[in-house]
């Protein structure tokens, strides 16, 4: 079949993600033509995107901690179970905003590296953008798990004053 659907198959069956940072450095390059400011500002735009995500998750964790010195007690005396639930899933939630904070929002200056040729520098930058995207994938997966636990130990709550 000849047209333009299959013609849009066969384009999107050759979208693949780069091999490496080199070769996304290269495209970014050719994409904009070599212009600087602009490849620049993809990559600073992506950052921020993870400075963002990592700020929301300190949000959730900060919500978790707070809704647990107004119930926590409470939920820990609905029994041996919900106590370590609730005291696991806070852990979880705090291991998850720690790695967040230091692994996605510790602050390394692109412009600290040495003088290079700026696809050297794109280089560092898409490599500390990969990164901290590895690690906001650890710490989301961390916050994720532990208030799924929060929630099973306020299910249990909930559950144990049924009459």
């Amino acid at each position: 079949m000849k047209g333009p659907a299959s013609d849009a198959t066969r384009a999107t069956s050759t979208v693949r993600r780069a091999e490496s940072p080199e070769e996304e450095a290269d495209h970014l390059l050719a994409l904009y033509g070599g212009d600087a400011p602009r490849v620049d500002a993809v990559i600073q735009s992506q950052l921020s995107n993870l400075a963002n995500r990592a700020q929301m998750l300190l949000q959730l964790a900060g919500l978790t901690i707070t809704v647990t010195g107004f119930s926590g007690a409470s939920i820990a005396r609905s029994g041996r179970l919900a106590a370590v639930l609730v005291v696991s899933g806070l852990v979880t939630v705090l291991v998850g905003a720690s790695l967040s904070m230091g692994g996605i929002l510790r602050v390394r200056w692109t412009t600290q590296l040495a003088p290079c040729p700026h696809r050297d520098a794109l280089v560092a930058a898409l490599r500390m953008r990969d990164d901290k995207t590895r690690v906001f994938g650890r710490a989301l997966t961390l916050v994720i798990v532990g208030l799924a636990l929060y929630i099973a130990s306020i299910s249990l709550l909930l559950l144990g004053n049924l009459p």
